[in-house]
């Protein structure tokens, strides 16, 4: 009996294994047109697939002259919205390009599930109407998303602690950094809000609440040496950053000495987010092999995915003393 079980188990394999490809098969063959479809047109260009049309009750708009233009699609296996359902994150590869620098490749995300995106639309229309759905744009003024609206000069810790990792135990400095670094406005520079736009307060909330991970990149952005990847702009509810090169798991097989300098740079970043001239430590939270890449021509390892970032500041933790 037992040595026809592996028999037995080696055609239950080949038998789903050909269900999956007559499976998959089906579904191409269902969705041909969409599928030549999918090649002919740039999604990014429309409104309401970037949910640019959910705006302020979104990411940013910075980007925005850069997708309706044409400037970034998809890709080739991003064109295949059937893909999608593997797509869990959300996170797409994308070519951007300028007239005089050529394309390059860089990353996009959503900055979250499918699910995750209807449950923050659910929660603002509940908290407005009391109702699951309703007309968002209108419905975000009506809640915590609109309390810098008006007059207010400050974000202050008060308003916004514990709303994400980000601002667990949020000081007044990396609050007035957080404001100051704001790429989703045209006069950022400068601590005080009346400076941004009650649409851009909103979003700045929005992304705070949601998935701080663009405030972090602005926050402690590459360009100071900060080991995390480049905050490039956002357009409604799709975010754009560097692309630096393969996840760090892909380094599995790698020679040992290359191993060892990975390793090392780990320790380093550790090291350099604890550590700095700035007074703040930062404290990833979601350490995975695919939060990491490393660069192809330098070999430098960069945090890839910055969501779960815990902030101390550390002078605000001298005085307490």
């Amino acid at each position: 009996m037992l040595r026809f079980l592996p028999l037995k188990l080696g055609r239950l394999y080949r038998c789903l294994k050909l269900l999956f490809v007559i499976g998959l098969f089906v579904i191409l063959l269902m969705n041909t047109h969409n599928l030549f479809a999918s090649f002919q047109k740039n999604e990014l260009t429309d409104r309401r697939f970037i949910n640019l049309n959910k705006c302020p009750a979104c990411f940013g708009t910075s980007w925005c002259r850069k997708f309706m233009n044409g400037q970034i699609s998809f890709e080739t296996w991003g064109r295949l919205r059937f893909l999608d359902i593997f797509n869990v994150k959300n996170v797409f590869f994308a070519q951007y390009g300028e007239p005089r620098e050529g394309t390059r490749r860089i990353v996009l995300k959503r900055l979250g599930s499918n699910q995750e995106l209807t449950d923050i639309d659910q929660k603002i229309c509940k908290r407005a109407t009391g109702r699951p759905r309703c007309d968002l744009i209108q419905a975000i003024y009506k809640t915590e998303f609109a309390r810098l609206n008006g007059d207010v000069r400050l974000l202050t810790p008060d308003v916004v602690e514990g709303w994400s990792d980000l601002v667990q135990c949020p000081s007044q400095r990396l609050l007035d950094r957080i404001v100051r670094r704001y790429a989703e406005t045209k006069d950022s520079g400068s601590f005080l809000l009346k400076n941004l736009k009650d649409t851009e307060r909103m979003q700045l909330l929005m992304t705070l609440a949601f998935n701080p991970e663009p405030l972090v990149l602005q926050s402690f952005p590459s360009d100071e040496g900060w080991p995390f990847t480049k905050y490039l702009g956002a357009c409604g509810r799709m975010v754009a950053v560097n692309y630096v090169g393969e996840e760090l798991w892909s380094f599995f097989n790698a020679p040992w000495e290359k191993r060892v300098d990975l390793a090392k740079q780990l320790m380093d970043i550790a090291e350099q987010l604890t550590n700095n001239d700035f007074d703040f430590a930062l404290y990833l939270l979601d350490v995975s092999f695919d939060n990491f890449a490393v660069g192809p021509r330098d070999g430098k390892v960069i945090v890839v995915d910055a969501e779960n970032v815990v902030v101390a500041d550390k002078r605000l933790i001298k005085q307490s003393k």
